[in-house]
């Protein structure tokens, strides 16, 4: 029997890592090349995580477990649990759920861009066919940043948070002047509410560009933030950020 050192094994298996990882890299650059390019909403959140830095993508605002609204199909097409196709519209700028289809070549034919899925539940009133469905997407959940851009994400988050409280807040007061007005008079939110003082800056939209492959899976190739499309670049820093409360 031929032995084989500590070291050879050492190499051979560093090797078939590092394989590994090659292999990985060029999948996901090729789907990053050759998909169609989407755009979905994302809430802000906070983008640097306390030990590894990174920004986490944790809300999709209409990819999340939902109820989906699809034309009126026959439910013996779908069963719970398989897998399904849904298509995307756009909307303006962000890509929102389509209809639902069984198989990935029904999907194409369409000819919009479709994400793969689980159909988790097929909803309907009772004595209604079903027509909407539930279903669970499998998207990227974290973007990992370098170090400048978590920092200018995370500044450009807490200011959008900042203004979308001051914009809901003036919106409650508001409501409860006009129709609650023994509530707006105890409220403390609204002790030095002034009608004529309306926030009137638009909040900051956030995004995240993904590219679509022809079976429905989706890497992520950059951000989109407020009018920027930010894509991923290995020379970095990819992005600073200066916005005004």
């Amino acid at each position: 029997m031929i032995k084989v050192s500590f070291l050879a094994r050492a190499a051979i298996g560093l090797a078939v890592i590092l394989g590994g990882l090659g292999w990985m890299t060029l999948t996901h650059e090729t789907a990053r090349s050759s998909g169609r390019e989407v755009i979905l909403q994302t809430n802000p959140v906070d983008p640097r995580d306390v030990f590894f830095g990174h920004y986490a993508i944790l809300n999709y605002r209409d990819f999340g477990d939902r109820d989906v609204s699809v034309p009126r199909r026959d439910p013996r097409d779908f069963q719970t649990g398989e897998t399904v196709y849904v298509a995307l519209n756009p909307s303006e700028l962000f890509a929102m759920p389509g209809a639902v289809f069984a198989t990935r070549e029904a999907a194409a034919a369409a000819g919009a861009p479709f994400l793969k899925a689980e159909l988790v539940e097929a909803y309907a009133p009772e004595g209604e066919e079903p027509e909407v469905f539930w279903v669970r997407f499998d998207l990227p959940s974290q973007y990992f940043a370098d170090p400048e851009t978590a920092i200018a994400l995370q500044t450009d988050f807490q200011t959008a948070n900042a203004m979308q409280g001051r914009r809901d807040r003036w919106e409650t007061c508001r409501d409860l002047q006009q129709t609650a007005p023994d509530r707006f008079e105890q409220s403390w939110m609204c002790e030095d509410f002034d009608l004529a003082d309306e926030p009137r800056a638009d909040i900051p939209e956030y995004g995240v560009i993904l590219s679509v492959s022809e079976t429905g899976e989706a890497v992520i190739k950059g951000l989109y933030l407020d009018g920027q499309r930010l894509y991923d670049s290995l020379t970095g820093p990819r992005l600073t950020l200066e916005r005004d409360a």
